[in-house]
């Protein structure tokens, strides 16, 4: 569907992976720090690993996996099978 929907994925290319093993690694999100009281810092895009100290003061926004194996797979193939 993304791939009939967006226009740069026709434009410029796409690949198709089905991930056979994709652990969660961490989040993106926003830092904070206490100093008086709560104050937002200025973060970057910069996925924060589970079990790192900087969680305790970090607002999540987005879930983090590590693709570790995968198969590069034919979209038509998919649809053919379902």
């Amino acid at each position: 569907m993304a791939v009939q929907r967006c226009r740069n994925l026709v434009n410029h290319g796409h690949v198709a992976l089905m991930a056979t093993r994709c652990p969660l690694y961490g989040v993106i999100g926003s830092p904070y720090q206490w100093n008086d009281g709560v104050r937002a810092l200025p973060g970057d895009d910069e996925p924060v690993p589970y079990g790192n100290d900087r969680l305790r003061w970090f607002l999540a926004s987005q879930l983090v996996r590590e693709l570790r194996e995968y198969q590069v797979v034919n979209l038509d193939d998919l649809v053919a099978a379902a």
